[in-house]
């Protein structure tokens, strides 16, 4: 089996995190999905998953995100990750065994209107009240309220400079964003993070950047993934408007994490030329 970064293996993790688990779940096959930066999920057949943090800088914040996951009222109409075990720590690394959710994610540019606004409206009525604590502050992962320092001191001097003013002026659309009404946001609604069946959005994975924000952020992710043109018969031209100025940061964005998780350079670097070349194709 893979291992993680570090001295610990993989291996020795997920043991851990399904220790307490039946038999028939620890002897499962066990399947490694190296899902993104963050992150590396382990699949125990159809029984569980066991989502393992690359470092100290999510691990830290695994707990608290599981927690919110088993905090969401049942009656979404949604199947989520609940906990079938504790998070559990290890050498700067943080784990838990969840839920497994079936399912496949929506092929990029499908995806009815209808059910992507049903998925949209499912998420933004969640009642963010006896969950406050539990949400992140926007953009918390690519600095938070630090998130335009970053952006300005840690991103543009990364940029090739013939790109450097369009993505100044992106950031600064996003900086300048008139507030609107707030709502529970998952912060990052679309592509592998949704399970699809038959046409329907079934469950949803990855709630890490959950928090209080306007519908123009899950409506952004909807759009990158599902085709934009859809947006319009989702929501109103206001609307698609804010979800555009936030979808031209969204590259920037994580290169952003990317720096501030002291992740790899050559992960950084990858990163730069997505964002270079995303510039170069949507905003030059």
């Amino acid at each position: 089996m893979h291992t993680a970064e570090g001295s610990v293996s993989l291996e020795a993790i997920v043991e851990t995190a399904v220790s307490e688990l039946p038999l028939r779940i620890r002897r499962a096959q066990r399947t490694i999905i190296n899902e993104g930066s963050a992150h590396v999920v382990v699949l125990l057949e159809d029984y569980a998953a066991v989502r393992v943090t690359r470092d100290l800088f999510t691990a830290n914040k695994l707990r608290r995100r599981q927690q919110l996951v088993d905090s969401i009222p049942s009656d979404l109409g949604l199947t989520l990750p609940r906990s079938l075990g504790p998070v559990v720590e290890i050498e700067g690394h943080a784990a838990v065994a969840t839920e497994f959710i079936s399912g496949a994610p929506c092929p990029a540019g499908e995806g009815e209107p209808e059910e992507l606004q049903r998925l949209l409206e499912a998420v933004s009525s969640i009642d963010p009240g006896p969950l406050q604590s539990m949400l992140n502050e926007p953009l918390s992962f690519c600095g938070g309220a630090n998130w335009y320092s970053v952006q300005i001191e840690e991103v543009i001097p990364r940029i090739d400079q013939q790109f450097r003013n369009l993505a100044r002026e992106a950031i600064a659309a996003l900086a300048h964003l008139e507030p609107e009404e707030q709502v529970f946001s998952h912060g990052d609604l679309g592509g592998y993070n949704v399970m699809w069946h038959r046409g329907q959005a079934t469950g949803i994975l990855d709630w890490d950047l959950s928090s209080m924000s306007d519908r123009s952020t899950d409506l952004a992710s909807l759009g990158v993934w599902h085709g934009w043109e859809k947006l319009s018969k989702i929501a109103g031209a206001d609307q698609v408007t804010r979800a555009g100025i936030r979808r031209n940061t969204f590259r920037l964005q994580q290169l952003g994490f990317l720096i501030i998780a002291h992740r790899p350079e050559s992960e950084v670097s990858a990163a730069i030329g997505r964002a270079n070349s995303w510039i170069a194709e949507n905003l030059a």
